[in-house]
């Protein structure tokens, strides 16, 4: 298998993870009649007439008047999106009444003021700052009005918030310019600040460039004018002059990224960038397929079903139907091979290729489908996932009788250095990485430091001084141990790190790609909370894994302010699970209304479950964790208990991973330099539905959780058989 494909394989998996609504591996259901799982039921029911038509909508020569107040009209994103709103309208009977104010927020809140003197039954707010719009908004919802925002926060529980999640075509788009260019890019970043959306694809663009210091952001530019897109040439044009080694564009919007494109093609520059970029048009279509194109990605929802979402949910909400706060619609990742592969030349080519990117199944209510019908029109055919699984397929099926000379003329000597042994997830990683020495016929040797960094160093140092052919270095502080790291290399001593940042292209780092994991998790908050929680924090810093997934926390709280973090504890300790029963026993006392723990170990989770049970005060908490172990699923099984969700990889797949890139490293194969193993969204819900008690049982229910992909080569499959 060759590595280079391997990571790239994670950036398509990462949707099917994210949302589980939208199966990649398994081929898609479609339904005319969308299910919805994302809709609380009603307290009180709407009324409605005898065959279930909301009254609001029972008499068709009376028409629900909806406003549609833009910011920015600009743009065939925009244009798709106002034809999408106006379909939705058509198709409900509603009476769509838009007004463009052209990025002027006078003229906005002027639209506001009209349309709310004329009484309309929702207005719909697209884009546009909160401080002159949120008292328009409020004088609305006195009125009776119902509100739904595009693209604008509006701290109200009132008001429905669309948007394209933001923060996930953020991470889409970063990461997958980490995997085409392994970390290290010249990078033109076209952005500007202000706009809900735009800000939030900076947050976590922001934090990629934390993780990955190979980012070189040389220049920013961009601003929003009548021609964004005119205006971006110009600004590209001038940059390219400038900065020459530039090689990377990311743009955050398709304007930007159009007048980028054009720039960098009149220059007859194709070949030295790589443009990334969000949303995608039938106009975006075209210039991704010329011949010696640079835009090679984009991360896009199709507008139109954005347009058609904002006009439905606008309608429930006058007929009486209680939705989400937030909707977020799914964005898909779209190259320039994939529409090239496929003979795309429009948004409906692309949308019969992928499927993912047609209607949106947010806020679909029963009686929408009699209204259609009265109306002429029929349900449209909506994708349904296939539950977020993948099918499992074998991994060795290519084996090579092209034994490495080194594993057969001598025993390989691949050393683990771990800091922390503790706790049922690294006696099960310990568990993979001798499984995997084992088959390939490697003498692993193995030093715990139990949290002492001296400890660490030694072992290092012995092992160095007895000329093993590898090192694993397993989590640990980077001040201590790069030295060591630096020395083994120059012997000649291959390193490979497991949860510790090294900034040495030699050294390969693996991880649990803890960023999306603390992506998934504070997600799964958001959800099952709707973004309103009082929060006991369970982490600690100082530990590569726990700051990555911290930084992602952050961003949540930062967008969804009703996160509150009422107090964090924690402590890595020589019992770690024991300290925080202790710490989350005080905890409850002082803080006796909080009601959510997010806890980024199990090691933390298993303390705070064990109080939280032992005070009987299971039915007040829901814990949300990161790891599993079997002893982690006995805890969520068993009876009332609070921990109701976890994001994990199986530690015996990451241990076994570790080993098989050391012994690759040894074998003078390349890897790439950032192994992300992929986690998986495990809920206390699936486990019982499916009658799990173990790890075994899980990963036959679950197959996404088995074996990594990543680093098995020829040869290894054939000792690995033997």
């Amino acid at each position: 298998m060759k590595t280079g494909r391997s990571l790239s394989l994670f950036i398509n998996l990462f949707v099917l993870v994210a949302l589980t609504l939208v199966g990649c591996a398994a081929p898609p259901e479609t339904s005319t009649v969308p299910t919805q799982q994302t809709q609380p039921a009603s307290a009180t029911a709407a009324p409605t007439t005898q065959d279930g038509i909301p009254l609001a909508f029972a008499d068709p020569n009376k028409k629900v008047r909806i406003a549609l107040v833009r910011e920015v009209g600009e743009g065939s994103f925009f244009e798709r999106y106002l034809a999408g709103a106006q379909s939705m309208a058509n198709e409900l009977g509603v009476e769509l009444l838009e007004a463009t104010a052209r990025g002027d927020m006078a003229k906005m809140v002027t639209a506001m003021e009209n349309f709310i003197q004329q009484g309309v039954d929702a207005i719909i707010v697209d884009h546009g700052r909160p401080d002159p719009l949120l008292p328009k908004i409020e004088e609305a919802l006195a009125k009776g009005i119902k509100v739904v925002s595009f693209d604008l926060v509006v701290d109200n529980p009132q008001v429905p918030e669309i948007e394209q999640d933001d923060m996930l075509i953020g991470f889409l788009l970063a990461k997958k310019v980490v995997t085409d260019h392994a970390g290290q890019a010249d990078v033109v970043y076209v952005n500007v600040g202000g706009f809900a959306p735009l800000d939030k694809r900076d947050r976590i663009w922001q934090d990629f460039k934390w993780r990955y210091p190979g980012l070189k952001e040389v220049t920013r530019i961009g601003a929003v004018t009548d021609n964004t897109a005119a205006d971006t040439q110009t600004r590209m044009e001038a940059t390219m002059k400038e900065y020459p080694n530039a090689n990377v564009v990311v743009a955050m919007w398709d304007e930007f990224a159009k007048g980028a494109v054009r720039a960098i093609t009149q220059a007859g520059r194709g070949k030295d960038y790589r443009v990334y970029s969000v949303d995608i048009t039938n106009e975006d279509i075209q210039l991704m397929i010329a011949p010696d194109s640079p835009w090679v990605a984009t991360v896009a929802t199709d507008s139109y079903s954005v347009g058609r979402l904002a006009v439905r949910t606008a309608a429930a909400l006058v007929a009486g139907e209680k939705v989400d706060k937030y909707l977020l619609v799914q964005p898909q990742l779209i190259t320039r091979d994939f529409l090239l592969a496929n003979k795309i030349t429009n948004m409906d080519e692309l949308i019969q290729a992928m499927p993912a990117m047609g209607e949106s199944s947010l806020n679909w209510f029963p009686w929408m489908e009699k209204v259609l019908a009265r109306n002429g029109y029929s349900m449209p055919q909506i994708t349904i996932g296939a539950g977020g699984e993948m099918s499992s397929q074998p991994i060795c099926q290519v084996k090579s009788d092209q034994i490495p000379s080194v594993f057969t003329n001598k025993k390989v000597r691949i050393a683990l250095v771990r800091e922390v042994g503790e706790g049922s997830f690294f006696e099960r990683y310990l568990a993979g990485a001798q499984s995997m020495a084992n088959e390939l016929g490697v003498e692993l040797l193995e030093a715990t430091a139990r949290g002492d960094m001296a400890k660490m160093v030694t072992a290092m140092e012995n092992f160095i001084q007895q000329g093993v052919d590898a090192i694993i270095v397993d989590h640990g502080r980077p001040d201590p141990l790069l030295p060591k790291i630096e020395e083994a290399l120059a012997k000649g001593i291959k390193v490979v790190s497991f949860d510790l940042v090294v900034d040495n292209p030699q050294v390969p780092e693996i991880e649990q790609d803890d960023m999306l994991i603390g992506f998934l998790l504070a997600k799964k908050v958001v959800t099952d909370h709707a973004g309103q929680a009082d929060v006991v924090y369970v982490n600690v810093g100082g530990f590569a894994p726990l700051d990555k997934r911290d930084r992602i926390w952050q961003d949540f709280k930062w967008r969804y302010p009703g996160l509150k973090e009422v107090t964090r504890i924690g402590a890595v300790t020589d019992n770690t699970a024991a300290d925080t029963q202790t710490r989350m026993e005080a905890t409850m006392k002082e803080y006796p209304n909080a009601n959510v723990v997010v806890a980024m170990w199990d090691e933390f989770a298993k303390g705070a479950v064990r109080a939280i049970t032992q005070a009987g005060r299971g039915k007040d908490y829901r814990v949300y964790s990161v790891d599993i172990t079997n002893e982690d699923i006995q805890l969520m099984i068993a009876p009332d208990s609070p921990w109701v969700a976890t994001v994990a990889t199986d530690s015996y797949s990451v241990g076994r991973l570790a080993v098989r890139t050391a012994a690759a490293l040894v074998a003078g194969e390349k890897v790439d330099k950032y192994l992300l193993v992929q986690p998986q969204l495990i809920t206390r819900d699936f486990l019982l539905a499916n009658k799990i008690t173990n790890m075994d049982e899980l990963i036959q229910a679950m197959p996404a959780m088995g074996e990594s992909p990543l680093n098995w080569f020829p040869w290894m499959c054939t000792l690995a058989g033997r």
